[in-house]
């Protein structure tokens, strides 16, 4: 069969509605038969938690500490009181409770989209729905800790549905059309204020777009922009009349406890981070456009790729639930623009078969081997500076080969003096920016900006190459492929671990932790306090066996002065009177559930995963015991149970695991670990 008949096979099948119907069917029920196999998330656990205490009329900085915007603490919180009324488990009903909003979103969504020019190619329609069905069902990242109940996946149900409305219609908006776009557009920066942005982009795009016929004013004066002002007064209003607390104490405290809000120069190193271990290789796809049009679809696309890729590098922290979303969002562009590309006839799998095959076939055999490859200091991304010189000549020799015409003309046109100096010029600057980058800014920067001159010079070479040669150049094909193939594995490998059962790190002292728990606090009442850096120590494990959480955080993890995303460093020093209050406020809670006769149970987890070999740190007890109250009221009331150490194997001990390509141990490199310890649990009961 000749490539055009699998081409418009292809087509075909992915045009029909039978397609859409059983992509969707089997994504909603792989998702559910996944998450029925495991706990829910941690981050969801603290979420059922949050909602019960405000359900009871707990309040911000009086009976907890939470950084994030009240609106999805009060939706679980009609959800305790619908599991209440019902007596179905709290844990259940917010399964059952976000999958019928998902489904009714995604719904609604699609018959949104009947309205669009989207509809007018049923392909593009499908993906659509198909993409939206995957980014909240298999999340990436979220999926393997069932991260599916938080304000994330809350942005996604009212995101989907605003997406919708906001590419190119067939219709003029209606008034329910627009007070419905409004309320989304109103709801969204509720959950968390710079939500906004995903907004912002696409608002201010349709204003530039028809500025000539609307004003300023009258743009504003439109009625979804006074139903999302209306709304999100009403928030404020509300927020300042029931959460007073939050505005008073939670707000000064967000940058005291989150350092890289508090440090610009952490700030920036993340934002580095995220830019070239996440989007910068995602962005080489749009090298595609320099031979495929660039529809008022792919604009708005192309908005929200730009304003997700911000709001990770301002949230700047990395959870699973930021890149959830990137990758979600992320999906519904890539899904559209591969059918695009394969359309086309321009992204020739004939003609590339051996590199395409390799790149989406070759990581099956290590899930984490393709981006190490790609995204690393010593990786692909810097062979290209070595392709680069050698291309030409390839170049020249095929076109000459195919067509001397074309070759004759190419010669006189471009291969004058002027242009082969001002080629190597541009060489030349771009290398030694490179240079200086890895010299003043570091790797981060230096990939960043390597994977920046790439999409440039391959996307203007692909504008120059497209006047002699009809398909994509073999360079340009491989940048693509490598983005495609990214995006795809991120989604794989949480589905991988998920479906083979593989260890899941955050889990693994669970039931040492549950059987303590179970023998020291078995009563309803009796609780116990996990001390760790992460919230997947105590949660969901407090909300099965359901224990009341006395202690104001989600996990005890007040550590050398860093708050919850500590180091643990050895020994911080700092004149900020904000930061000591704040650390103050979090530590003499811990006092407190230390003599509180509730907590029957402590337990410390001195595992760090972020910690140099070479830094001198201190654990949690090592670091409180400075605090002669604290060290009295300790010993007073709790005595040494047990120590747990558990370990995890490493499958190839001799693999480079870090992005780098180098050891964090030093150890290692002298003779390889087997094992890794990655749980160091001290347990500790009431007198």
């Amino acid at each position: 069969m000749s490539e055009n008949k699998v081409v418009e096979c292809f087509d075909k099948i992915v045009s029909s509605k039978k397609f859409l119907i059983i992509c969707c069917s089997a994504v909603f029920l792989l998702s559910i038969f996944l998450r029925s196999l495991a706990n829910i998330g941690p981050d969801t656990g603290v979420y059922i938690d949050l909602g019960r205490e405000i359900a009871r009329g707990g309040k911000y900085y009086y009976n907890f500490f939470e950084s994030n915007f009240p609106l999805s603490f009060y939706i679980y919180a009609l959800e305790y009181h619908l599991s209440v009324w019902s007596g179905i488990s709290p844990i259940l009903m917010s399964e059952i409770f976000i999958n019928i909003l998902a489904l009714g979103s995604i719904c609604y969504s699609a018959r949104i989209l009947r309205r669009t020019t989207i509809y007018d190619n049923r392909a593009h329609y499908n993906l659509i729905i198909i993409s939206y069905f995957i980014g909240f069902f298999i999340r990436a990242d979220a999926l393997e800790l069932s991260e599916f109940g938080t304000k994330s996946s809350f942005l996604l149900i009212c995101f989907f549905p605003y997406l919708s409305y906001s590419f190119e219609r067939t219709q003029k908006f209606t008034k329910n059309d627009l007070i419905q776009r409004g309320f989304l557009m109103g709801i969204i920066p509720c959950f968390k204020p710079h939500y906004i942005l995903l907004i912002v982009f696409i608002e201010l795009y349709k204003f530039w777009k028809n500025r000539q016929t609307r004003g300023i004013v009258k743009f504003i004066l439109e009625i979804d922009k006074l139903v999302m002002l209306l709304i999100g007064v009403t928030y404020l209003f509300l927020m300042l009349k029931l959460t007073p607390e939050f505005f008073e104490f939670i707000v000064p405290m967000w940058p005291k406890i989150y350092t890289a809000y508090d440090d610009l120069s952490i700030f920036t190193k993340n934002a580095l981070v995220s830019l070239g271990s996440i989007i910068m290789i995602h962005c080489l796809i749009f090298i595609a456009f320099a031979r495929l049009k660039f529809t008022e679809n792919d604009r708005i696309l192309f908005l929200v790729f730009c304003s997700v890729s911000l709001l990770i590098i301002l949230e700047n922290i990395g959870s699973i639930d930021q890149t959830g979303i990137l990758y979600a969002l992320y999906l519904t562009f890539f899904a559209k623009i591969t059918y695009d590309l394969i359309l086309s006839g321009k992204y020739r799998f004939r003609d590339n078969k051996f590199l395409m095959i390799t790149l989406l076939v070759w990581p099956l055999s290590d899930m984490s081997i393709l981006p190490k490859a790609i995204i690393s200091a010593g990786g692909f991304i810097n062979v290209w500076w070595l392709i680069t010189p050698i291309y030409p000549f390839i170049f020249c020799y095929n076109l000459r080969k195919k067509d001397k015409a074309a070759f004759n003309v190419f010669k006189r046109q471009y291969l004058t003096k002027k242009r082969i100096l001002a080629a190597i010029f541009t060489y030349v600057v771009l290398l030694l920016i490179q240079i200086c980058t890895i010299r003043y800014i570091g790797v981060w920067g230096f990939l960043v900006t390597n994977i920046a001159a790439l999409f440039f010079v391959l996307f203007f070479f692909e504008k120059f190459y497209s006047k002699f040669v009809n398909v994509f150049s073999t360079f340009a094909v491989f940048a693509i492929t490598i983005s495609l193939s990214c995006l795809i594995y991120n989604y794989l490998n949480p589905l991988s671990k998920a479906l083979f059962h593989r260890e899941n790190f955050y889990r693994k002292s669970e039931d040492h932790i549950k059987y303590y728990v179970m023998k020291y606090a078995p009563k309803k009442h009796e609780s116990f306090l996990v001390f760790s850096p992460m919230i997947p120590d105590q949660f969901p494990i407090m909300n099965y066996l359901d224990k009341e959480n006395y202690h104001l955080g989600n996990v005890a993890s007040v550590m050398s002065g860093h708050g919850f995303l500590g180091s643990g460093k050895f020994y911080p020093v700092t004149k900020d009177k904000d930061k000591v209050l704040t650390l103050s406020y979090l530590f003499e809670d811990i006092k407190k559930q230390i003599k509180n006769q509730n907590v029957k149970v402590l337990i410390f987890n001195q595992s760090f995963f972020d910690i140099e070999s070479d830094k001198c740190f201190v654990g949690f007890l090592e670091y409180y015991f400075y605090d002669p109250e604290f060290r009295k009221i300790f010993f007073e009331n709790f005595r040494f149970e047990n120590r747990i150490l558990i370990s995890k194997k490493i499958e190839n001990p001799f693999k480079k695991t870090n992005i780098f390509g180098r050891q964090k141990d030093r150890f290692s490199d002298l003779k390889p670990s087997k094992e890794s310890i990655s749980s160091d649990l001290e347990v500790y009961v009431r007198k």
